[in-house]
């Protein structure tokens, strides 16, 4: 595993534990794609998807959904919930999914937490990529994603980097645009084992 920073972690809602359970008890393999808004995440669970077998939940889909729906966030948790509730389907289905999240918000870390311990073997990714950057493939975004602001951006980008740095991930991804697919799969794939740590 690889930290964001020599610093010890003082955070408790960033020190996570992921794997708390034998390969023969887990429920199955979550990788969770962190970073900033735009930075990357979409681009990697995409490659996944299709390149290594894992089915990716998009938390987007289920908060558009929901919104569509007219449903507002919880005011402690946000989308956690829900989010959790489509992860838990999923893993009915697929042996290994993934999902993104920013790191922003005290749940996304809290999602790494519940998940291992319903036995799930958790895979934390951070995907790096310059605050400029992100703000230019914003405006210029189309897919459908949950409308962000540059404010509203920048402030994911500051919060996320800084409980990152506090954290420990199994994999630190450059994702400024030099990664390929090929150079992508070969660095995941000894994740997507449960019984690696």
């Amino acid at each position: 595993m690889r930290s964001m920073s020599a610093d010890t972690p003082t955070d408790r809602e960033t020190d996570v534990t992921y794997d708390v359970t034998s390969p023969g008890e887990a429920r199955g393999l979550c990788v969770v794609i962190m970073g900033p808004k735009a930075s990357g995440k979409s681009w990697v669970a995409d490659v996944l998807d299709r390149c290594c077998a894992v089915h990716h939940v998009d938390p987007d889909s289920v908060i558009l959904g929901l919104l569509a729906r007219g449903h507002s966030p919880d005011p402690v948790t946000g989308w956690l919930m829900p989010v959790e509730a489509a992860l838990d389907q999923a893993l009915s289905l697929y042996d290994r999914i993934s999902t993104e999240a920013t790191g922003a918000w005290d749940s996304d870390w809290q999602l790494l937490r519940d998940l291992a311990s319903r036995g799930v073997v958790v895979r934390t990714i951070w995907v790096e990529a310059p605050l400029g950057l992100t703000l230019s493939r914003l405006a210029e975004r189309s897919a459908h994603k949950v409308p962000t602001t540059p404010e509203e951006a920048a402030w994911y980008f500051t919060e996320a980097t800084q409980k990152a740095r506090r954290a420990t991930f199994d994999l630190v991804l450059d994702g400024s645009g030099v990664l390929d697919e090929a150079s992508l799969v070969a660095e995941v794939l000894p994740l997507l084992r449960p019984d690696q740590r």
